[in-house]
């Protein structure tokens, strides 16, 4: 090579090591402005993001019955999650969830917008790798890395317990459905030492469950939907049927915290928890210890 040509290609070299080294910060702090389309990202971004980089999220993110940190939407923007809206708002990164409108993901997608898809989470144990997924991509990955491991922790106290017998229980939500396998209801279940009565005889995911079912079997817990009363709806009048009046006395008929299994995040745990203090109640336990 000339010593022309050296020279220059060391000064191109030195330009783009500089550039690299102010541009590296940038890429570890995260995209500047990141748009949320659905309550489940929402939930997450809300406890990651730095202040000011979330920009819009749901027009679900403050709703009682879905989101369990709707006092961390505050006065953020919201959107219906549609392609125009974000058109609009410039965002450098776009979250949503596979079930949100895919019209608006394949657009965004076409358009060169860069957008993360995120599962619906159906099992507690997966939850704490989408905490840290979006800590990744948000540049938070420390944050993330400590409200997982605390999930984590959490869980690995509400050890499953010694019983006489199994704890059996039923989550019976509006117009009689129930919640079998492959449901986060089912996982949480497992989590706390519980018997699901509706996997144990096969349903899966939400499905219609027979009332007669429910009187036969006498499950111990009954977990029953949270009642929305700013929505009144024929379907929550299964909650206070006469048949669920009519089981056992020692039939413990509990609600799990509002949203705590609407979506996966680290409030899951909370679930869980309730759900063993409901067994713990139910029949004496060794090792049942809830924290």
């Amino acid at each position: 090579m000339r010593p022309a040509a050296a020279a220059k290609g060391f000064r191109l070299a030195a330009v783009l090591s500089v550039a690299a080294a102010f541009h590296a910060p940038a890429l570890a702090a995260g995209p500047a402005r990141v748009m949320s389309l659905n309550v489940c990202t929402d939930q997450l971004a809300m406890l990651l993001a730095k202040p000011g980089q979330l920009i819009s999220v749901s027009a679900l993110a403050d709703d009682p019955h879905l989101s369990f940190h709707k006092n961390l939407a505050g006065d953020l923007p919201r959107n219906r999650g549609l392609a125009e809206e974000v058109i609009a708002a410039t965002p450098d990164l776009v979250v949503t969830g596979q079930f949100s409108l895919h019209n608006t993901t394949q657009v965004l997608r076409r358009l060169g917008y860069r957008v993360e898809e995120f599962t619906y989470v159906q099992s507690v144990i997966s939850v704490p790798a989408e905490i840290r997924r979006m800590g990744a991509l948000l540049g938070a990955g420390a944050k993330a890395a400590q409200l997982a491991s605390g999930m984590e922790t959490a869980l690995a106290g509400v050890a499953p317990p010694q019983c006489a017998r199994p704890v059996r229980a039923l989550a019976y939500e509006q117009n009689g459905i129930a919640l079998g396998t492959g449901t986060l209801m089912d996982s949480a279940m497992q989590a706390a030492g519980l018997v699901n009565i509706a996997a144990e005889q096969g349903f899966a995911g939400m499905t219609p469950f027979p009332l007669e079912l429910l009187v036969k079997d006498a499950p111990d817990i009954v977990v029953l939907p949270d009642i929305m009363a700013d929505a009144p709806s024929l379907a929550d009048q299964i909650a206070s049927h006469p048949a669920l009046r009519a089981l056992p006395a020692s039939t413990l008929k509990i609600r799990v915290p509002a949203g705590s299994l609407a979506c996966g995040g680290p409030f899951v745990v909370e679930a869980v928890k309730a759900l063993a203090a409901a067994r713990a109640g139910t029949l004496p336990c060794k090792g049942s210890a809830v924290q």
